[in-house]
């Protein structure tokens, strides 16, 4: 176990109102879920009474201030998973309950960690060791809404920096929504089918990696976004859907893709997406020297996306940028300046399914080893379209701050096309049939 210190770096100050009132919550809601899950833990206590040493198993993690932190964890008979499922996971730490009423668990704080985990928050003077360890933290929230993009110290930093009692009351309540339809990684697989696109199921990380490695090793590489409209457009256009059988990494994007992969026992381990990763792929671009190129978006959007990509990431080559309005008549001198500028990476922003087809005919004809199809990246990171608040996309509500911005646009694929997606995947999940397949 490590040691306590003295001196932790400490969190940001709490006042004494928000001290009081996360005390409160904490005691109040321990009690409440005490009493209500006592009459489970009386019928069981005989059996748990019968070897308590194997009935209750005692783990030591690192609490505030690096000292040690003993928590118990409840063993149920296996039959009882067999009924509850996953819902018997909660039921195993009643114990932390009691942690929660004498102080030394909080409802929302930084995870509490095992000594072998110190090193990658750069040991105990990280803040987060000066603030009392949650049952529920920030990271974990993102981590299973599928959005954990930054790591876990930043996450802790970042919460700390802004904690109050209404953020904590509403990370409580982004959890109970994130817990209905989240799934943890550890059961993904590393690819899947739905609806019959074959999908690769990488965290944001793998992809990255990936995607440089693909340039290194100048192994050319379509890389797609598939959200439920998506879907919707494939089981109709022939076009779109051969298009997608020939590309190389199609990636599940949104929650609609999430909740499927629930429904039929894929889970999907990260929502990747184009405005995602852009930012990542820029910072991994710019430390190893490949070059970006912008094509799509309205006249002038994609060179004020790429003016924000080089502000943050002063290393970065953009090889060039121009709009996606051409005529026919123009595709050869695209595909030439293109292939002139010597970019390793295109990044197409014309709208499913127009991008990927596009992708799929000429990307070969452009010289760039890695082409994605982005939709409207461009729009946001040009600051023309304001993106979604990250509590907001925590509970996977994005698409409904993309109706309100507009709705004379969007609401046929998100009102109409949501639930035709949904009707395919339970066709799917209780036929065991796709509707229609991608032509490869």
């Amino acid at each position: 176990m490590a040691r306590p210190i003295d001196n932790p770096l400490p969190p940001l100050p709490a006042s004494g109102v928000y001290a009081f009132g996360k005390r409160l919550l904490d005691v109040a809601a321990a009690l409440l879920l005490i009493a209500a899950t006592a009459p489970l833990v009386v019928l069981f206590l005989p059996w748990f009474m019968t070897d308590l040493e194997a009935r209750i198993k005692t783990g030591e993690l690192v609490g505030r201030g690096g000292r040690p932190l003993r928590l118990q964890t409840l063993a149920f008979p296996s039959w009882l998973g067999y009924v509850l499922g996953r819902s018997l996971r909660p039921l195993e730490h009643l114990p932390r309950l009691l942690a929660l009423v004498d102080g030394r668990l909080t409802l929302v704080g930084p995870r509490p960690v095992a000594a072998e985990e110190l090193d990658k928050f750069g040991g105990l003077q990280h803040p987060r060791f000066g603030a009392i360890p949650g049952l529920v933290c920030l990271w974990w929230l993102r981590q299973r809404s599928n959005i954990d993009y930054d790591t876990e110290a930043d996450a802790d930093l970042e919460y700390l920096e802004t904690r109050s009692l209404g953020q904590d009351i509403a990370i409580l309540g982004r959890t109970l929504i994130a817990v209905a339809y989240g799934t943890g990684a550890g059961s993904c697989k590393a690819g899947h089918v739905i609806s019959g696109i074959r999908l690769v199921n990488l965290s944001m990380d793998n992809l990255l990696d990936a995607i440089v490695s693909a340039i290194d090793r100048k192994v050319r590489t379509r890389v797609a976004f598939v959200n439920p409209d998506c879907v919707n457009i494939a089981v109709r256009d022939d076009k779109y859907r051969r298009a997608l059988g020939r590309f190389d990494w199609i990636c599940a994007d949104g929650i609609g893709m999430k909740i499927a992969g629930s429904l039929l026992g894929q889970p999907v381990r990260q929502n990747l997406n184009g405005t995602d990763l852009f930012p990542r792929l820029c910072a991994a671009l710019s430390k190893s020297g490949h070059s970006l190129y912008l094509l799509g978006a309205r006249p002038g959007v994609a060179e004020e996306a790429a003016q924000w990509a080089l502000a943050r990431h002063p290393g970065l080559r953009i090889a060039g940028t121009r709009s996606g309005y051409f005529s026919s008549m123009e595709v050869d001198g695209v595909l030439a300046g293109i292939k002139a500028s010597g970019a390793d990476i295109l990044l197409v922003a014309m709208g499913a399914p127009r991008q990927e087809i596009w992708l799929e005919r000429n990307l070969e004809a452009t010289g760039a080893i890695v082409g994605m199809g982005v939709g409207g990246l461009f729009d946001f990171y040009s600051g023309r379209v304001p993106r979604a608040p990250m509590w907001l996309r925590e509970i996977g509500g994005e698409w409904l701050y993309r109706l309100v911005q507009e709705p004379g646009r969007m609401w046929r694929r998100y009102l109409v096309g949501n639930w035709i997606f949904m009707y395919r995947i339970f066709v799917e999940k209780f036929s065991g049939a796709n509707l229609k397949r991608p032509a490869k």
